[in-house]
């Protein structure tokens, strides 16, 4: 029993631990955006342009949202679609303005809505491999078809880029066979058990993931004018995600920049790079999250209401864990 408590106590701490690291770094990052510089440069772009950015970033956080629904249907718990989908929708703008302590509010969400901390473990573990199949897919894919090569400074990794692209092809078919002949098993790791989704989910956790990242691209393609063609900035977008999971910084500021001056900078003037650069954070970013935090607020208020709704909906108790 006391073991028991302990574990609940660590639990609790740990997500407002993780809520209060959010807050601290999200308040840290709205410091450190240049207000005046943002407004500047969105007011300078074609308001075409800026609508076709709008909608992009609009279909890729549907798009990625529904990751959590792929989740759902993983893990089986019973929280309602429409409540799963709101809840990736801010976790995702949560997760990419403040880094790590972003996977905080998921955790938070779904263990208010009452799923344990296994299957929202699991929920957080199925997102982050789900956007990097779509990585390795659309890397593995580039390299093989010479569309994306390694700088020449490399070396034999360079003159190998074609091996490396089919190594990753063959990463995700792999991925994609075990699906089909360990579908249904389990293996206990660390405590927990771990499955494999159906063929049917791993095709769609390709299909979305690379989705969004070619939306991700059409976004800052439409914010640079097509100065720059999609396949350029995507590529661009990826080695600034590698960057990222190196070095974890709350919305990649500073790494993203780098990464797409020293990319793209002879193709783009400086100036008109960093432009599309902070409308980019403005509209992909800083404002989804200020939205992802007012429902964030309403769930947070609305999660005991809701579960009690559905228990009386089905005239009894609901494990949401299925």
């Amino acid at each position: 029993m006391r073991l028991r408590q302990l574990s609940a106590w660590l639990r609790r701490t740990l997500t407002i631990g993780l809520l209060l690291a959010g807050v601290t770094l999200w308040t840290g990052h709205l410091h450190r955006v240049d207000w005046n510089g943002m407004r500047q440069a969105v007011g300078d772009m074609p308001h075409e342009m800026l609508m076709w950015a709008e909608v992009f970033t609009v279909a890729s956080y549907l798009v990625y949202s529904s990751i959590d629904l792929l989740a759902r249907c993983v893990t089986g718990h019973r929280i309602g679609v429409r409540r799963v989908f709101i809840i990736g929708f801010v976790s995702h703008a949560c997760a990419l303005n403040l880094g790590p302590a972003g996977a905080g509010f998921r955790f938070r969400l779904y263990m208010t809505h009452g799923l344990d901390t296994a299957t929202s473990a699991a929920t957080w573990l199925f997102n982050i491999a789900t956007n990097w199949i779509g990585f390795v897919l659309i890397a593995g894919a580039a390299f093989t078809m010479r569309t994306m090569k390694l700088p020449l400074s490399w070396g034999m990794a360079s003159d190998a880029s074609q091996l490396i692209g089919v190594l990753l092809l063959g990463a995700v078919g792999g991925y994609l066979a075990a699906c089909v002949m360990a579908h249904g098993r389990r293996w206990r790791v660390f405590d927990r058990e771990l499955t494999l989704p159906s063929l049917g989910i791993a095709l769609l956790q390709c299909l979305v993931s690379t989705l969004n990242w070619g939306l991700l691209a059409w976004v800052l393609t439409m914010l640079l004018q097509h100065r720059v063609d999609a396949a350029s900035v995507l590529a661009a977008l990826m080695t600034s995600a590698l960057a990222l999971a190196v070095i974890d910084v709350p919305a990649g500021l500073g790494v993203t920049e780098t990464v797409f001056l020293a990319m793209l900078g002879a193709q783009v003037p400086a100036n008109e790079l960093l432009a599309a650069l902070l409308a980019y954070r403005a509209i992909y970013y800083l404002a989804p999250l200020l939205v992802a935090l007012a429902v964030y607020l309403a769930l947070e208020f609305d999660a005991s209401a809701y579960r009690a709704r559905r228990a009386a909906r089905h005239g009894k108790r609901i494990d949401v864990r299925g």
